[in-house]
């Protein structure tokens, strides 16, 4: 097993986790909030949106541009 393939199993693992995190959210909001209403208040800064937009080019250039 390569290193690079450990990193996409665990990046894939990752999203998994979210995924299910934010499903658990919408059915139980008294428990979780939601992915979109725990970003709102971050995303109301001009720089934390474009800082946001630098961090997703720069780990889809380093981990899936291959």
């Amino acid at each position: 097993m390569t290193d690079r393939l450990v990193i996409i199993i665990g990046f894939a693992a990752l999203a998994a986790v979210g995924l299910a995190a934010e499903l658990t959210a919408r059915c139980l909001p008294t428990r979780l909030t939601p992915l979109g209403q725990t970003l709102r208040p971050l995303l109301r800064w001009r720089a934390l949106r474009v800082l946001g937009v630098l961090v997703w080019a720069w780990l889809g250039w380093h981990f899936l541009a291959r």
